[in-house]
């Protein structure tokens, strides 16, 4: 069976062939279009989760340096409205400090042991203090005189007069509670005594006391350490308004605290990190040889707060920087978690170098971030691969697996119909039927040369078999006519002939006459006549026709 036996078919289905390749063509089009629209919208779906990723890489560390700025802001502004309060309240403190000294004609020194001067001179303030307080989003205002009421005392030195407001809590900012000062100038103002209370500041318990009244200045506002009050369990911040009278004398301190439970509440920021914190960090106290508090956060030293929804994760302990990411970015542990955020100095109060700023988030929430996004990605390749796969096998079995099969078919040689067949596939198989044919038919034409050939190679042979007999007989008649002696001894002549003579004798049987030997040897007659003579006498014979005899013979039996 052949291929155009298999594969033969008239015109009509020649026709129905090409109107099923066209359809199948356009078919192939629309499902190669789909397909690449399908890759095309997965693509730039994958594109579109891989650039969101990077922006909110992006973003996140945008949003913590935004969240610095808003903190650092918000402190500043804090603490710049408790300076401005502050210089107001200390300079009227000390216009009724110096009005009651005057109206009463006595130095400041002389109120100390007094105790009417010291309850008046509180009196006087006590309405000073308290609305400058409630002015304030801070924590607790004071008053502390430089005099005490018996400096007969042990420690009197160190013991000072004067008054210590504190709201009760950030939620009732207008209940307030004496901590220091004479409990019945509280009461007659319904301050009622904290439940710590004390008639007089001991100054030893602010840190940096006699270092910063030896320094002081009037109107310059100073910040104190960050320090826990006595007989409570907060942490506070202290900002410091010196008084002086006019001849330069020390009055005493006046001043705001800002506590660790106000702190935390009036500095909650709005924002979208989950499990924001937000740390003010003097770095004034920073262990000697610490490079200004950038490597460790002492939760003694540093007041701390979150995001508005009132929950954030305060440091366990001490916490130390592990590694600087960059000149902001920095990686943060304490004894239970590990931060990552960004740090940078905070001016307070116009002191530029003396306190940092933390905004932190747990390190696992930006790995749980960077972990989501990853996963998105993957996710989104993983759809591609299996939209990749499942196209590759659908194409495989609407267009490979005819394709073998047809190929299968044509190789086991089965009989085949064309309408179940791949129609280009059919038509390929035609055109290779009808290269076929024009092989088998050059081939017998080939053969039939090859015969024809042979046949006259035969006759050929034949005439020459038939000459080789005729010149064998006519040797054999002309051996018969010449003497068998004279023909031996032009034999034996043969091998005496000089290379000269032999070169004659052989132009003379090709044929040559006596000038074109002349003219080949370039020789004269002369000397041929004398070559001549020579191959004459050698050979035995005495003419030229005798020696072309003789020659005919001898290759006549050369032949046999």
């Amino acid at each position: 069976m052949t291929l155009r036996s298999v594969f033969q078919h008239n015109p009509e289905e020649n026709s129905d062939l090409t109107r099923k390749r066209n359809s199948l063509r356009h078919k192939l089009f629309r499902y190669m279009f789909l397909l690449a629209a399908l890759l095309m919208a997965a693509f730039l779906i994958g594109l579109s989760v891989i650039i969101t990723a990077l922006r909110q890489r992006n973003t996140f560390h945008s949003s913590l340096q935004m969240q610095m700025t808003v903190f650092s802001q918000d402190v500043s502004s804090e603490f710049e409205a408790l300076q401005a309060t502050g210089l107001q309240m200390s300079l009227s403190v000390t216009d009724q400090i110096r009005s009651y000294l005057n109206d009463h004609h006595m130095s400041f020194s002389e109120i100390n042991d007094s105790e009417t001067d010291l309850k008046a001179l509180q009196e006087s303030v006590f309405d000073t203090i308290k609305e400058k307080l409630l002015q304030t989003d801070s924590s607790g205002a004071f008053l502390l005189l430089d005099a005490t009421v018996n400096t007969h005392l042990t420690g009197s030195d160190r013991s000072r007069s004067g008054l210590y407001i504190r709201k009760s809590s950030p939620d009732s900012a207008s209940e307030l509670l004496l901590y220091h000062g004479i409990p019945e100038i509280g009461k007659t103002n319904h301050v009622m005594p904290h439940r710590r209370w004390t008639l007089e500041f001991h100054t030893q318990n602010l840190p940096g006391y006699d270092a910063w009244k030896t320094s002081a200045e009037p109107g310059i506002c100073s910040v104190s350490d960050i320090f826990v009050l006595p007989g409570t369990s907060d942490k506070v911040l202290l900002l410091l308004f010196p008084l002086f009278s006019p001849d330069g004398t020390f009055l005493g301190v006046c001043g705001f605290e800002m506590n660790d439970t106000f702190f935390r509440q009036k500095m909650a920021q709005p924002t979208t990190l989950s499990h924001l914190t937000c740390i003010l960090s003097d770095i004034h106290n920073a262990p000697e040889g610490q490079d200004s508090g950038t490597l460790q956060v002492d939760p003694e030293n540093s007041l701390s707060c979150g995001s508005t929804d009132g929950y954030y994760l305060a440091p366990a302990g001490t916490l130390t920087v592990t590694k600087k990411l960059s000149e902001k970015q920095v990686l943060c542990t304490d004894r239970i978690t590990s931060y990552l955020g960004i740090t940078e100095k905070v001016k307070l109060a116009g002191l530029n170098e003396r306190f940092r700023a933390y905004i932190l988030i747990p390190r696992r929430d930006y790995q749980r971030m960077v972990f989501r996004e990853g996963t998105e990605v993957l996710l989104i390749f993983a759809v591609l691969l299996c939209l990749a796969l499942l196209c590759c096998r659908y194409f495989s079995r609407r267009f490979l697996n005819p394709i073998l099969k047809s190929l299968e078919q044509l190789k086991n040689r089965e009989k085949t119909d064309p309408d179940e067949m791949v129609p280009e596939i059919a038509e390929l198989f035609t055109l290779l039927s009808e290269i076929e044919n024009d092989r088998q038919a050059e081939t017998s034409a080939l053969e039939k040369e090859i015969e024809n050939a042979r046949k006259e190679l035969s006759r050929v042979n034949k005439e020459y078999d038939d000459a080789k007999r005729e010149l064998s007989r006519l040797v054999y008649a002309r051996k018969k006519e010449v003497d068998p002696e004279s023909y031996q001894l032009f034999l034996n002549g043969l091998n005496t002939l000089t290379r000269t003579e032999k070169k004659i004798f052989l132009l003379y049987l090709s044929g040559k006459g006596t000038k074109e030997i002349m003219e080949e040897n370039q020789i004269k007659e002369s000397t041929l006549r004398y070559h001549n003579r020579n191959i004459y006498s050698k050979l035995g014979i005495n003419s030229m026709k005798q020696l072309l005899r003789y020659a005919a013979i001898m290759n006549g039996e050369d032949s046999e």
